[in-house]
């Protein structure tokens, strides 16, 4: 496991690197977001703390950056209280968790264990463990529109251009997967490009591959991903932040179904399904010149569009039910389900990050449950305070018909904080709430140790 710090006061490296040391994690610090930014690119940690206040470029656009590259890095940002308007915009941006300083080091060593231990557990499952997880779950009008769709181009006998259209998270790798691993190209090549991944100016390398001394680094030559794909399907992630320049090449390839290699002379022959996909807009990317209408009209051949799922909740169980059976299976549990109650409330969550974000929970949930059932206290936090519940067990002076919800609920958390000696992780863990919502209520009501 990698541990990342990158903060410009050298005291709080050191503390960190102090207190952390028995853990096992190799940990890498940096002075400035370039830095940092550097040895994350080289290391690829496992979890990265970041100073938001930083010299040169700050903490949120180092954050923007990060999520850019790497959506699985656990993110946890460091702020002055005086402006915890930044750590929440943080929070937006894709990060995990803040704390503002000065800050208990063993409160943040306590986050930081518990999110290794998560991580170590996590990649204990059987790798590729979803690599032929390809059947589209779901009841809804919106599913089944889909459902449809793929199972008439999935066995067509021609290749085709197919575009894929939705938030991120609702599941547009999973129409690839169905078209492809469903239909009578099974057995032939799937292979996956993510353009927003990977810089641009090594998409046109990856895409054509390259002859020997093409460029300096070109030792040997090296097919791309086209020319990998070949009677296959072609997968073309985020196609909305491929470079324009080369959409143009593309383009071209896919009229002649012929390419060349970057440095070469011999036309290729190429011919396989290609399917885009992205979360933007893409018919507002053309009107603003950033994608090729051209291209965009050589792509949309097949529309398919992917809901979010905020807006096909009676999707919501049988997905839950779904990865309960997938992650049980994998880590040997015998889970049954997820009670009545705990469902209702992951009904009524917003998931903003779509199924992608559903699929995580469960499977953290899976990783740490002990239970045949999955109930309320074994939710995230977030979610369970998302629907404004507190822990019953936590609530005193109900039946005091004198005092409002409010006034429970300050009283409350003003009695757990003196017990935890204000230790903001255990006073959330026990009131079953996020320590974002802890902080909002001790602002909400002015509670003072």
């Amino acid at each position: 496991m990698k541990l990342l710090i990158i903060d410009d006061e050298k005291s709080i490296r050191l503390s960190l690197q102090v207190g952390l040391a028995k853990t096992g994690v190799k940990i890498f610090t940096a002075a400035s977001g370039e830095e940092g930014l550097d040895i994350f690119r080289n290391v690829n940690p496992d979890i990265a703390v970041i100073d938001i206040k930083l010299p040169g470029i700050d903490g949120i656009e180092v954050l923007r950056r990060i999520r850019k590259e790497n959506d699985s890095c656990i993110v946890i940002m460091i702020t002055y209280i005086s402006e915890v308007r930044l750590a929440v915009e943080a929070m937006k941006l894709g990060a995990n968790d803040y704390f503002t300083k000065p800050f208990n080091i063993e409160e943040i060593k306590d986050t930081i264990e518990s999110n290794l231990k998560y991580l170590k557990m996590k990649r204990e499952l059987i790798q590729n463990q979803d690599e032929d997880f390809t059947e589209i779950i779901g009841v809804s009008d919106q599913i089944n529109e889909v459902k449809k769709i793929v199972n008439k181009v999935s066995n067509l006998p021609y290749n085709t251009y197919i575009l894929v259209q939705g938030e991120s998270g609702t599941g547009k790798e999973i129409v690839a997967k169905a078209i492809h691993y469903n239909g009578i190209r099974k057995s032939q090549p799937y292979v996956a490009l993510n353009c927003a991944a990977i810089p641009q100016n090594l998409q046109e390398s990856e895409l054509f591959g390259y002859e020997k001394g093409a460029f300096t680094e070109a030792k040997t030559s090296k097919k791309g991903l086209i020319e990998e794909s070949h009677g296959g399907t072609l997968f073309l992630d985020e196609i909305g932040d491929m470079d324009i320049l080369l959409q143009a090449k593309l383009l071209r390839v896919l009229q002649e179904k012929k390419f060349r290699r970057l440095g070469g002379v011999k036309e290729i022959e190429f011919d396989a399904n290609i399917i885009a996909a992205t979360n933007k807009n893409l018919l507002a990317e053309v009107k603003n010149g950033s994608f090729r209408e051209d291209l965009y009209y050589r792509l949309n051949v097949v529309p398919i569009f992917t809901t979010p799922l905020r807006q096909r909740v009676e999707d919501i169980p049988p997905l839950i039910d779904s990865f309960i059976r997938l992650y049980s299976t994998q880590l040997k549990k015998n889970i049954m389900g997820m009670a009545d109650e705990a469902m209702e409330i992951c009904k009524a969550h917003a998931w903003k990050g779509n199924v992608r974000e559903l699929k995580n929970v469960i499977e953290r949930i899976i990783i740490f449950q002990e239970n045949e059932w999955i109930g309320i206290d074994d939710l995230p936090h977030n979610i369970v305070s998302d629907s404004n519940m507190i822990n019953d067990k936590n609530v005193t002076n109900i039946g005091n018909n004198n005092l409002n919800l409010e006034t429970v609920e300050m009283e409350t958390i003003s009695r757990v904080l003196k017990q935890n000696n204000w230790n903001i992780s255990r006073t959330a863990q026990e009131l079953g709430i996020s320590r974002l919502t802890l902080r909002r209520k001790i602002e909400k009501y002015s509670i003072a140790k």
